[in-house]
């Protein structure tokens, strides 16, 4: 639908963004990157203990695809 692809557009761009802005300001945007991933993924599995259900990608991959837009969706 255009209203998800005119959210995803504008998280795309505004992580672009926010990559370039490290990038400008010479920090190690690859470090940082890394450690935030693993950060967050980490607190969604803790996220997913406290809620006592299993993650959905677990049953198949293609809920690591469309998981932003889910968040998105939520009303």
């Amino acid at each position: 639908s255009l209203s998800v692809f005119l959210m995803m557009l504008g998280f795309t761009l505004a992580c672009i963004s926010l990559i370039w802005s490290l990038d400008l300001m010479r920090l190690p945007v690859f470090l940082i990157s890394l450690t935030s991933f693993a950060s967050l993924w980490l607190l969604q599995f803790i996220g997913h203990k406290i809620e006592g259900k299993r993650p959905s990608f677990l049953d198949d991959l293609v809920y690591l695809l469309i998981g932003p837009i889910w968040v998105f969706r939520k009303k």
